[in-house]
């Protein structure tokens, strides 16, 4: 009952039972438009990638030229509060040991002129002033006095000062002419003359006309803004001036903080892109927020035009599927009926073909069929005729088959005769023969198994040769040093045999000296090793070599002709084991043949 339901879910699930006009409608619009979604959104997701990365790209260029432009032009007053402390009055002024030998040597107004000369020669430059601690405090607007010298060095960030080395940089805000004004400060730790100590400080007060000005030529998206965070997370800009001191969002300093730069997206409701990069030579954060959805605008765009293009595609896919699938599906249904007649008993009538497409060639066949149903009874009743002189001659096949049998069963059997005969004569070495190719030839066509263990080729090549010591006397001599750690390993069957006689054929019989013949084994890795048979002949030369590495590589056995035993070994060793296995042919420049077998070591055999 569970498989029925399976069943119909799935004939419902393919339309199996459906007419093929709705199929068809289905087919076309999944062929265009999966597709077309697909791409679409591929489409979609990748430009929004890249319209995304392209606006904090564009944003961090921006906040990089403003972050160098303001490095250098905080670095000009940098440069101005070493002229101040370094002209010869202000020198002169920090060597006064008492404020009323300043003010009998007129030191106070010496210094504000000073100051007023560098302040009056830069229009963002609000005051400068010079405070000696518990001394003296002077400014260029002459509003200083000894309590705005307490209320200064009350500041939290006047103690942080500390060094004497290179100005610092601190946001704040001053009251100047009686309303709260806020500024950037240079400040400056200055050192007694006499003593060396810190003792005072030079301040120089710059308003944000400068920042201002830059800040309005930057324009991240439609309304992004640029702003500024010290490193205590207080805003030293923003282009709204109230929040100009305040605390920006612990949550997003602790971004900020973790890289030299980056963007990410804030928490509001409607979130911003916040692209920043950190000053080291200032300790601020330069950063631009940008309303997140002014970002995917032409996103939203790419959305609505994919959007568009699916559903037209979609009007399209269905009228062309619905014409197309009425003119195929016409032909096809009036042949549907003259095959309920031919169901009904009534050959008579053919189908009008109008076409030579498939359907009109499908029709045309129905006909031919109607014509041929007489003499397809004929031929499936030959068929039978032909079926049964088939198996005839297969079960001849087979008593053929038995017969060959026979033959090896006669020779086993006269090898045993002129065994017998030999031992009656004591005629031992003709019966060793006998007894030798007796089992070389029971190996040879008993054996059904294709791989075999190297040990049962090593008795095989003992029995060969020692045949062939009978007939070659001293003129040939062996000696066959396999390791037990190979006996056990596997090797296609009859491979040792054919590369022996190779030598025989080769090597013993045309020369006229005596030859040795070796076998040996060498462990080449972890999984793989080589059997070597070794002649002390003359050897083959290097266009025999290259000769026989081509056969052994393209040469078809099919065809028979020279190297043929050799390319059969290494061919049926390479289908057993793998194609980096087989024979291997070594240069012994003359001194005799070395011919190895590559074959893969067995560790669980061992």
């Amino acid at each position: 009952m569970i498989y029925k339901k399976k069943n119909t879910f799935l004939r419902i699930l393919l339309m199996i039972d459906r007419p093929l006009t709705e199929k068809m409608i289905v087919i076309f619009t999944v062929i265009v438009v999966v597709p077309l979604i697909t791409v679409g959104y591929i489409s979609y997701m990748h430009s929004s990638k890249v319209l995304e990365h392209e606006a904090r790209e564009y944003n961090w260029q921006m906040i990089e030229q403003v972050k160098m432009y303001t490095e250098d032009y905080l670095r000009d007053y940098e440069i101005t509060t070493l002229k101040i402390v370094n002209h010869p009055d202000t020198i002169d002024f920090l060597r006064m040991s008492s404020e009323n030998e300043m003010e009998e040597r007129g030191m106070n107004q010496l210094i504000t002129n000073v100051l007023r000369n560098h302040a009056f020669s830069q229009s963002d430059i609000a005051n400068i002033t010079l405070v000696l601690e518990n001394k003296a405090i002077v400014d260029s607007a002459g509003l200083a006095n000894r309590e705005t010298a307490s209320q200064l060095m009350e500041e939290s960030w006047y103690s942080t000062i500390t060094g004497v080395g290179g100005p610092s940089i601190v946001s704040r805000v001053i009251q100047w002419h009686g309303r709260e004004l806020p500024v950037i400060s240079v400040v400056k730790r200055i050192a007694n003359p006499q003593t060396l100590q810190p003792f005072g400080m030079l301040i120089i007060d710059l308003n944000y006309q400068r920042l201002r000005d830059v800040a309005r030529q930057i324009t991240p998206g439609k309304s992004g803004y640029l702003f500024i965070v010290d490193q205590e997370g207080r805003y030293v800009y923003h282009p709204s001036t109230s929040k100009i001191g305040t605390e920006y969002t612990t949550e997003y300093q602790e971004l900020m903080q973790g890289e030299t730069s980056g963007s990410f997206l804030n928490s509001y409701k409607e979130p911003d892109l916040i692209t920043y990069s950190q000053s080291s030579q200032l300790d601020w954060t330069l950063a631009t927020a940008t309303p997140f959805h002014e970002v995917t605008e032409g996103i939203d765009y790419i959305k609505d035009i994919i959007f568009k293009t699916v559903i037209i595609s979609l009007l399209v896919v269905f009228i062309i599927a619905y014409s197309f699938s009425t003119n195929i599906l016409r032909p096809i249904k009036r042949l549907q009926k003259y095959m309920q007649r031919v169901e009904d008993g009534n050959f008579s009538r053919r189908v009008p073909v109008e076409s030579i497409d498939e359907v009109g060639q499908l029709s045309d066949g129905f006909n031919k069929m109607m014509d041929q149903i007489s003499s397809l009874v004929h031929e499936v009743y030959n068929a039978q005729i032909r079926e049964t002189e088939l198996r005839l001659r297969q079960k001849e096949t087979e008593l053929k088959a038995l017969q060959s049998q026979m033959n090896p069963h006669f020779l086993y059997n006269s090898l045993e005769t002129i065994r017998g005969m030999a031992l009656e004569s004591d005629k031992d070495d003709i019966a060793t023969i006998s007894s030798s190719m007796g089992k070389l030839l029971r190996y040879n066509l008993r054996e059904q198994n294709n791989i075999v263990k190297i040990e049962q080729e090593k008795e095989m090549i003992q029995l060969y040769l020692r045949i062939q010591k009978y007939r070659f006397e001293d003129k040939v001599s062996y000696n066959i040093n396999l390791p037990d750690w190979c006996m056990e390993q596997r090797i296609s069957r009859f491979s040792l045999q054919p590369l022996i006689e190779n030598c025989i054929v080769h090597v013993v019989e045309p020369c006229a000296g005596r030859t040795m013949i070796e076998v040996t084994a060498e462990k080449q890795s972890e999984a793989a090793f080589v059997l070597w048979i070794k002649d002390t002949g003359k050897g083959m030369t290097t266009e025999i070599i290259e000769r026989l590495q081509k056969d052994l590589d393209k040469k078809d056995i099919s065809t028979g002709g020279s190297h043929i035993g050799m390319v059969n070994v290494h061919r049926r060793n390479q289908l057993n084991f793998g194609e980096k296995y087989g024979l291997v042919i070594k240069d012994t420049n003359g001194n005799g043949t070395v011919i190895g077998i590559h074959l893969p070591y067995d560790k669980e055999v061992e």
